[in-house]
């Protein structure tokens, strides 16, 4: 009767009585069948060993000739100590009798095994003991089979073609397993580099699964938080909202945007049927800068929007503002009001005033493409301070005007206003923040001669900007004003017209701790610049 295994195990320092350890193992040893049918395929013969006695050889070699003349070579080893390590290496298959003299057989197969596991062990006991077949499995044998049973030499040959292919399956499990772990391992790894929220659940809210990023902004590990609640690791409110959004979409599932914390999360949950068992995936992105930036956008829209309003506005004041110049002039050149001169005087420097910013506001609100002219830089800098005169004179603040010899440059009137409205309006709101007794906003131009640019510097005894921040402020969207006062656009923008003009703008500080916005304009020769118009028409 024969018994067998599906695998083996144990592990053993030595082989037993007989001294044989560290048994050498085949240097390429795929075991099994697949081996046999590689040294039929190449000539070669299996090496059979029969360790131990006494057993039928002549029996055993008929049979074994019968199933295959030549295929096999067999060896007789009565005792433990004629087993060498010569012997153990490249061995097809090993069959051992219990007892086995000159060493426990026990220590023998479990030593073999470890050393030489692809190959075959068969125990051979002279009775049918079925306490015996369990040890020798436990030990590590892929078979047992009684010499008392009929046939007994005969049965042999099947029995080792038996173990071998139950070897062979067993090692195509092993690499079978092998490639799941793999896989499982990867799609961690996978799961682990993701830095949006991720979790698995059962059906009692257990964690089955979590990505690092859950568990490390809880201070946990994801084997820590396996097997937990999801209330104990969320906290029972968040906890029961999740619950909820899983019950309004039982089906499929409606991304749901969450406030969690300081942060906004796109909580999106997913139902999940495995194994005959329902769980639930949730997935929570981080949408907090996303959210603002969108905002930012959308103000921005409102901002393009107003300076729509405010162009048709500009020109629905400047028809009526100009028949009240036209009038005015009229009454002075009429006679006998001379006595209202100086009233008719006072209105028409008020209406042409009023001209002139409806005429700034024009051009500031007009969207046009780039239109580069030689321009005074002063000039620009004047219309730009004529734009928030009101603000300036409600807000207390005073400007000064330190204009040197600056030649016209060439450059684009309106981005170039766009360009100081902007750091005005900044200066402004750090002289709010500030709140020194007196503000002041300084307009300095310089021209250098010798590295042809001219410089514009402007000044203010406000608030400042921290050097933390100072590398940070011309990047888009970047803000330290609260929602509804600044977008983050304004500087970035003033940065991009700049460069494009070949410039260069840069912060720092006054000695009073205000800011000093810093911008140099290169000065443009005739022959520079139609070089360029000729480069951009090819």
């Amino acid at each position: 009767m024969a018994h067998g295994r599906d695998s083996h195990s144990g592990a053993l320092d030595n082989m037993g009585a007989n001294g044989h350890n560290n048994l050498p193992a085949p240097a390429d040893f795929s075991g099994g069948a697949g081996r046999w049918r590689m040294r039929q395929k190449e000539g070669k013969r299996n090496r059979v060993v029969f360790l131990g006695g006494p057993l039928p050889a002549e029996g055993i070699k008929n049979a074994f000739r019968g199933r295959g003349n030549g295929l096999y070579k067999l060896r007789f080893i009565p005792r433990a100590e004629g087993f060498s390590h010569a012997e153990a290496e490249g061995l097809t298959a090993l069959f051992i009798t219990a007892p086995l003299p000159g060493a426990d057989w026990r220590e023998f197969v479990k030593g073999f095994k470890f050393m030489n596991a692809a190959a075959p062990v068969i125990v051979v006991a002279e009775r049918e003991d079925e306490e015996l077949c369990l040890q020798a499995m436990d030990e590590g044998a892929d078979d047992f089979l009684s010499s008392e049973a009929p046939d007994f030499a005969l049965k042999l040959p099947l029995a080792l073609r038996k173990a071998a292919a139950r070897q062979a399956g067993s090692a195509g499990r092993n690499r079978l397993e092998n490639i799941f772990f793999e896989n499982h391992v990867r799609w961690l790894a996978f799961l682990d580099a993701i830095t949006d929220f991720i979790f698995i659940t059962d059906e009692q809210q257990r964690i089955i699964k979590v990505n690092s990023a859950l568990a490390g902004a809880y201070g946990k590990h994801p084997k820590d938080v396996t097997g937990m609640k999801s209330r104990d690791l969320l906290g029972r409110g968040l906890s029961m909202e999740l619950e909820a959004i899983r019950r309004q979409n039982q089906k499929a599932s409606q991304p749901v945007e969450k406030k969690i914390n300081n942060d906004y999360y796109l909580v999106s949950i997913f139902p999940l049927r495995f194994e005959n068992q329902d769980m639930t995936i949730y997935f929570l992105k981080n949408i907090t800068e996303m959210r603002r930036l969108k905002e930012q956008l959308f103000h921005s829209d409102k901002l393009a929007s107003i300076g729509l309003l405010v162009s048709g506005v500009a020109h629905e004041l400047n028809n009526p503002l100009t028949g009240i110049i036209a009038y005015t002039e009229l009454l002075k050149m009429r006679k006998g009001v001379e006595q209202g001169g100086e009233v008719i005087g006072k209105i028409m420097i008020s209406a042409e005033r009023c001209k002139k910013i409806v005429e700034n506001l024009l051009t500031f609100s007009r969207q046009q493409a780039l239109s580069k002219s030689f321009e005074s830089v002063n000039d620009i800098i004047d219309r730009t301070i004529e734009l928030r005169n009101y603000w300036l004179r409600l807000g207390g603040i005073e400007v000064v005007r330190d204009y040197g010899a600056v030649p016209t440059l060439f450059v684009d009137a309106q981005q170039m206003q766009q360009v100081f409205l902007s750091v005005l309006i900044n200066a402004e709101q750090a002289i709010a923040d500030a709140r020194p007794p007196k503000g002041r906003i300084v307009f300095a131009t310089r021209f250098d001669g010798a590295a042809k640019k001219a410089s514009v510097t402007i000044s203010d005894n406000g608030a400042g900007v921290p050097e933390q921040i100072a590398d940070k402020i011309f990047d888009p969207f970047f803000t330290t004003k609260s929602v509804g006062v600044g977008t983050g656009l304004g500087l970035s923008i003033s940065h991009g017209i700049i460069i494009g003009h070949g410039g260069s703008i840069k912060v720092g500080r006054t000695e009073e701790g205000g800011s000093r916005f810093i911008i140099d304009i290169p000065q443009r020769q005739t022959g520079d610049i139609l070089k360029e118009e000729r480069l951009e028409k090819t």
